[in-house]
């Protein structure tokens, strides 16, 4: 009996000097996190945002990009990535924030005498129903000044360019924005990356363009991953079933938020990361995929579960081999394609 208590009372001081010992190693990992982060931030604020333009293209950049952003550099570094080519000013938001406020007031008091009032006021109508289901699970976006300011943005954009309006989706992109930047820089920088991405073509439903970039995910999907591609190809689940969610929102309404901020960094630093994001997922899913019925790989990528693995999930998606030079290429040879077949869902 007093062998077992010895042996008990051992095990027991066992267990705590091995609880003791696994905490002393986290907060000496946390530490040694915390400075190697205060260190990148350093270099972000000090050594490369300074001189933008003439280092960000530099191997030293991209390396410190794909370590992670830091929290406190991301904002600069989304406005400074995707510019401001259109020259768009805070005036210039405040002018068409206005003149979304005047479409308003007219809407309450059932005013509309042009086809083009009439259209503003159906995009209006649009953003009111969509505001509520725009991240849900976070109230900040459900009343108060977040929810305004995502309100104001999208009915100035409207005002901006009627020809794109309000679409499903892009309440998403912006409440994104907004989750780090303030509502001028949101404005800025919603306007120049629908211009200068893939979002334009989405938000426009153009069918042609639409067409080219699921081709493009379609030729990586094939080269990348040529076992699932050829299953899905066998049960009939094409491109346009799963990816134009991902795509239409960058991830940010199928991921989970820390993972979808990290995969809006990279495809800040370039379009080929969109790709790499997505079939990064196929390879995180590939076992449950592979093999599976329609209905169940349609459920599985519709209806991606919250506890992914983010640091295994991001290192697949690094590990995917699509270069810039190799995506170019694709990208070439995807617009000279009949991409008729890659019609989105309605």
């Amino acid at each position: 009996m007093q062998q077992r208590r010895r042996r008990l009372r051992q095990t027991r001081s066992d267990v705590r000097k091995k609880k003791v010992e696994t905490d002393k190693k986290r907060r000496k990992e946390e530490a040694e996190h915390e400075r190697n982060v205060c260190k990148q931030v350093g270099e972000w604020e000090n050594d490369i945002f300074p001189q933008w333009d003439g280092v960000k293209d530099s191997k030293r950049v991209r390396k410190l990009w794909l370590e992670g952003v830091p929290e406190k550099v991301r904002a600069d570094l989304w406005r400074l990535a995707i510019g401001n080519s259109l020259q768009i000013t805070p005036d210039l938001y405040n002018i068409f924030r206005q003149r979304g406020v005047a479409v308003r007031e007219a809407m309450r008091k059932g005013i509309a005498r042009t086809a083009e009032e009439e259209a503003e006021q159906t995009a209006l109508e649009s953003i009111d129903i969509d505001l509520p289901r725009t991240f849900p699970s976070f109230q900040f976006f459900q009343e108060g000044p977040l929810m305004e300011s995502l309100a104001s943005i999208l009915e100035a954009y409207v005002q901006y360019r009627p020809d794109v309006g309000y679409a499903q989706g892009m309440s998403y992109v912006v409440a994104m924005m907004l989750l780090h930047m303030n509502a001028d820089d949101v404005f800025i920088s919603l306007a120049n990356l629908l211009h200068q991405s893939h979002l334009l073509s989405f938000f426009r439903v153009v069918p042609q363009e639409i067409g080219v970039y699921l081709r493009v995910y379609d030729l990586a999907f094939s080269d990348a991953l040529p076992a699932l591609y050829s299953h899905f190809t066998s049960i009939g689940l094409h491109p346009q079933f799963y990816v134009y969610d991902w795509f239409i929102t960058v991830f940010s309404k199928s991921l989970p938020i820390n993972i979808a901020c990290c995969i809006w960094d990279l495809f800040l630093m370039h379009p080929c990361w969109l790709y790499k994001s997505a079939l990064g997922l196929l390879l995180h899913f590939e076992k449950d995929l592979v093999g599976g019925s329609f209905d169940a790989c349609f459920h599985l990528l519709t209806h991606l579960p919250k506890d992914i693995d983010q640091a295994r999930l991001l290192n697949l998606i690094k590990s995917v081999r699509l270069s810039r030079k190799k995506y170019e290429s694709i990208h070439k040879k995807a617009c000279a394609m009949d991409n008729s077949c890659f019609i989105p869902m309605a």
